[in-house]
């Protein structure tokens, strides 16, 4: 039996987006309008405006080739009172959720209230930036009710070397919290866009959804139908008949990784598949991809209990 991540639906398509943006509206520099043009220039697919602490509508620049999710980052507080900052990202406005909504978070006990109340109303829930927040595993609670965990932040990455969230995501794997994984640029857009300090364009997120709609992004999202990217694409990765195979761009080195060590993988100057024959004590594995300019991919776990 074949299992993956990926949905298999023959009419499924791949869509590249950006899941943490933020405009004049809070921090950044540019207008909705002016990085949604920025990003479709730029061969994406989807974008969402996460602006700090208020929601903005942004709904009118969807089109035919181009979606627009809707999204706010708010400032919160973990179990253990230290500072986050999370993503809630959906297709349609949540309930009593009007353009310019704000939101004001006092401790980690209101933090995990709003949590559960965005994913009642269809948000997908991610936690942003764990490096860049001084995080530590200990940090999330058992019972915390996100979705997924940025495990690369292009904008901390590249201004602060502070944006590599992997090995976080990891152990919290390991410990037996199941999250998705997520890639973002962060941007700000505080440098010209060709400005070697400019920080859009480096971290996305590829999904494999039904259509093109916000909802079937938010959908396939909320599946784990997607992957993680700072360069190399991940055409497929399934398991069958006890065997873990891996189709991707030209890459150097392929890792298959799970509840175990990073056991399997292939090294080579183009790379495009590899098949790894499984222990069969895995309770879960992933794959993670890494090009010749040292970018990587990362796909979300396969659980095969």
């Amino acid at each position: 039996m074949k299992k993956t991540i990926f949905l298999q639906e023959p009419r499924a398509q791949w869509l590249k987006g950006n899941l943490h943006c933020h405009s004049v509206f809070s921090d950044g520099t540019m207008t909705p309008q002016e990085l949604r043009d920025a990003y479709r220039q730029h061969g994406y697919d989807f974008l969402a405006l996460t602006d700090h602490n208020v929601y903005v509508d942004t709904r009118a620049l969807s089109g035919e080739s181009f979606t627009m999710l809707q999204g706010v980052e708010v400032n919160a507080f973990t179990h253990t009172e230290k500072p986050i900052h999370i993503n809630f990202l959906w297709a349609n406005p949540c309930d009593s959720l009007p353009d310019g909504t704000r939101f004001s978070v006092p401790d980690g006990v209101q933090t995990q209230e709003l949590c559960r109340t965005m994913r009642d109303q269809g948000a997908y829930v991610m936690l942003n930036h764990p490096h860049w927040s001084w995080l530590e595993p200990s940090d999330v609670a058992p019972d915390a009710c996100y979705h997924g965990v940025e495990i690369y932040n292009y904008s901390t990455e590249w201004l602060e070397n502070m944006g590599d969230g992997s090995v976080f995501w990891t152990q919290l794997l390991h410990r037996g919290d199941r999250f998705w994984n997520g890639g973002s640029d962060d941007n700000h857009n505080r440098y010209e866009m060709d400005s070697l300090y400019c920080d859009s364009f480096g971290g996305f997120t590829v999904v494999k959804a039904a259509d093109r709609s916000a909802a079937a992004i938010i959908e396939a999202m909320k599946a784990g139908s997607f992957y993680t990217s700072t360069g190399p694409s991940l055409f497929d990765f399934y398991v069958e008949d006890d065997t873990a195979h891996v189709v991707c761009s030209p890459c150097t080195r392929i890792y298959i990784t799970g509840d175990q060590h990073q056991y399997q993988y292939a090294m080579g100057c183009h790379l495009t598949e590899h098949t790894f024959r499984l222990r069969g004590t895995e309770k879960f594995v992933r794959a993670e991809v890494k090009d010749a300019a040292g970018r990587s991919a990362y796909s979300n776990p396969i659980y095969l209990d």
